[in-house]
Formats: C-alpha cells, structure tokens, sequence
C-alpha cells in the first residue's frame, strides 16, 4: 500500500472521527434542552422561599380603589375565584370558596386581594408580572352567540361607554381567565389574566 494511500485512509477516518464528535455534541445539547425543565421543581421552592407575605393591612378589610371602580361599570369588573381545595401561602390558608380577585400594587410590589362579599379577606404576593394580549383573550375566551344586530348594539353601547364612563356605567369590564397549574404535586401554580397583564401567584399543596 503506498503512503498516499495510507494517508487519505487516514484522513478519512480523521474526518469521521470529526463528524462523530459534532454529532455526540449536538445530542449533548439537546438532551440538555430536553431535560431542563426537570430543574422546575428546585425553582419553584426558591420562588415559594424568597415571596415575603404582604407586611399592610386594609382597614377593615375595605379596598379603597373599589368603590371608585364600581362606578365605572355596571358589573364587578374583578373576576371571580371558585375554589374546591386549600390553597397555602406561608402562615396564609385559603379555604374552599368563592373570592373576587382583585391585583393591587403596593409599595413598588404586585399583590392580589381575594375579596369575600366585597371585603379583603387576603393578601397574596406575584412572583411575576408579564403583558398577555387581546389575542389570548379571543383564543382561550368563547364568545356567545349573537346576531348581527345584538354585536351592532354591544359595540356602540361600549363605544359609548368607552367615551363617557362616568354618565353611562357602560364602559367594557376588564376581560380576564384564569388557569391553574399543579406542579408535580408540591405546588399550584395560579395565574390570573387580568386586562393587559398576566399575574404569577404560587401556593403550597395541602397534604
């Protein structure tokens, strides 16, 4: 066998050898991709861990932006939480019921008010805010059934509104959803679509 031969046999395994190191890489990394989620569970506790409670109270549990608020609807703009399980923030425990959320901020911090006959009953802390989008809402919210004449009026009744709030209690309530989120059965994970934002809240599970 001559020495050029030699060579490109040689050469071709080099380059084989090259081929087969990129491709375990690429896997590596994949692989990574795939399985870090699995992390999620040691963020959620560092989460849980690091929200500190809500340190004010409202006085006699009023929220004193509701009533400004209620006059500009005709409904409750806030959206309404029934609950069929303890849901466990710290030393907070909120049991089985119905509950208006309403998000507040305070003191540079998000919280959400879980509101009972229209008093705050308690105070829960975001551990994250984001934007969510009129899209969302069309997606995930199914719209009623109405003909063309009702959609007329309901647009030119909240047009109207939109345009005098003050004289009309017309003006479109905040669209809102909720989803909730068990995580691995440590943790539910609550978000609340509310307007244009999205609301992060975390709780323990009851065992």
């Amino acid at each position: 066998m001559s020495v050029d031969l030699i060579k490109k046999n040689i050469n071709k395994n080099n380059m084989k050898i090259d081929i087969l190191k990129f491709l375990i890489s690429v896997c590596i990394v994949f692989l990574f991709a795939i399985f870090q989620p699995v992390r999620a569970e040691e963020d959620f506790q560092k989460i849980y861990d690091e929200l500190e409670p809500a340190n004010f109270e409202y006085i006699f549990g009023i929220d004193p932006y509701q009533a400004e608020e209620y006059k500009q609807y005709m409904f409750s703009p806030y959206p309404l939480m029934r609950t069929g399980v303890n849901f466990i923030f710290k030393e907070t425990v909120i049991p089985p019921g119905f509950y208006l959320l309403t998000p507040r901020k305070k003191d540079g911090k998000t919280y959400v008010l879980f509101k009972e006959n229209g008093r705050v009953k308690y105070m829960v802390p975001c551990y994250n805010v984001d934007l969510t989008t009129e899209e969302f809402y069309d997606e995930y919210i199914p719209k009623p059934k109405t003909t063309k004449w009702q959609r007329f009026k309901t647009k030119v009744a909240d047009f109207v509104g939109t345009m005098f709030p003050e004289k009309t209690q017309r003006k479109p309530i905040p669209k809102s959803f909720m989803e909730i989120n068990d995580i691995n059965g440590e943790f539910w994970q609550i978000i609340l679509y509310y307007g244009t934002n999205k609301y992060f809240m975390i709780f323990k599970q009851d065992k």
